[in-house]
């Protein structure tokens, strides 16, 4: 029990460590790179590129991970690269070098999180702790890095972006650096990712979460400019983003009593059906207390979605190809669809302003539809 509660603790400092970063980017990234004197088109660009480039980075960090049994190694130098690169950043003027080393870090970032799931699920088959109880850490980080630094910037100004994002990635090293060896099998054969898609319900699994994830496109780049352009400032802004992720902590506190209850296929609908809601509530939402009602919907838009993703991949996919799987999921539907979805969201913001809202829910709607007709999953 001592044993699995330190494993289980040294894993949560991991996910809070990596949402540090997170939940400075997510709310007040996009508001530096506008700061710097990017329009709403390149920073659509930008972002979207950013998320792009784990569609390659992803399987390949997560492939290394597989081959030697240990998804520690490559998290250990990715994140001294994501040290320097978003160090660097607070030294730039350029803005073409500017969004290029911003990319490249993404990069270099980004595959640390299907790692870290995956070194999650294979310790959870040796020391059977809760999943949702140690990822909910990695919210309570988002809250508290968006909810602080909201307070922060708004008295200091957006130019210390980089700088806190630095002190996030440190904390990602040190966290990696306490976590033990949690060993696998190392895969004695090259588990394709055609091979993977040859299941038959892997891939519309990846499309239907895609499609609900990348409906997150607009609200990822354009929420905070949105509520900043209706008057509403940076702390707010901040607690707006951390009110969503409370609700997203109870979630994920409550779903292990919950899990058995339906299969991840039916949490993926609902997940689905909320997300269409919510984004339709969007386009209306021109006050602060009407968004911090929606808010809460992203409990299930996102973090139901994530988790049933989670549990589906653990319960059916093989075990020796588990991190490549999640780094799968991590760069298709959280990667290559929702980079398209951000890539056009620059000029559907600026041609429909919060009425673009309604492609998100366009987006989530197809999800929902691919999920309930092609997702299969064998009863027990």
């Amino acid at each position: 029990m001592l044993l699995k509660n330190k494993i289980s603790n040294k894993l949560s400092f991991i996910y809070f460590s990596i949402f540090l970063v997170i939940g400075i980017n997510a709310p007040f990234w996009p508001l530096w790179l506008s700061y710097k004197g990017f329009d709403s088109r390149n920073i659509a660009i930008i972002l979207s590129l950013s998320v792009f480039v784990k569609l390659f980075s992803n399987p390949f960090f997560a492939g290394i991970g597989d081959k030697y049994g240990d998804r520690r190694l490559p998290m250990f130098f990715l994140s001294i690269a994501a040290i320097f690169l978003l160090c660097s950043l607070n030294f730039i003027d350029s803005l073409f070098t500017l969004s290029v080393i911003a990319v490249i870090s993404w990069a270099l970032f980004a595959p640390l999180m299907p790692l870290t799931e995956s070194l999650t699920t294979t310790a959870i088959k040796i020391y059977k702790f809760d999943y949702g109880k140690t990822r909910l850490w990695g919210s309570i980080s988002f809250i508290l890095a968006s909810f602080l630094v909201g307070i922060y910037v708004n008295n200091k100004g957006i130019s210390y972006i980089p700088i806190l994002m630095t002190c996030g990635a440190i904390f990602v090293f040190l966290s990696i650096c306490l976590v033990p060896k949690i060993k696998s099998l190392p895969s004695r054969h090259n588990i394709s990712i055609f091979g993977l898609l040859k299941n038959r319900s892997f891939l519309p699994f990846l499309l239907a979460c895609g499609a609900i994830q990348s409906s997150h496109g607009i609200y990822y780049a354009f929420s905070s400019i949105y509520w900043k352009s209706i008057g509403i400032n940076e702390a707010i802004i901040g607690m707006l983003w951390a009110e969503a992720v409370i609700f997203e902590i109870i979630l994920l506190a409550l779903f292990f009593k919950v899990k058995n209850l339906f299969n991840s296929k039916i949490f993926i609908i609902i997940a689905g059906i909320i997300a269409t809601i919510r984004w339709i509530l969007m386009v209306h939402a021109d006050n602060i207390l009407y968004i911090s009602i929606i808010q809460i919907l992203h409990a299930f838009t996102f973090g139901l979605t994530h988790i049933a993703a989670i549990h589906f991949i653990s319960e059916v996919m093989p075990n020796r190809a588990q991190a490549k799987c999640q780094a799968l999921y991590s760069a298709i539907a959280m990667g290559a669809l929702l980079s398209i979805t951000i890539a056009i969201s620059g000029d559907l913001y600026q041609i429909l302003y919060n009425k673009a809202f309604y492609t998100s829910a366009f987006l989530a709607l197809v999800g929902t539809i691919i999920a309930y007709y092609f997702i299969k999953i064998k009863k027990s």
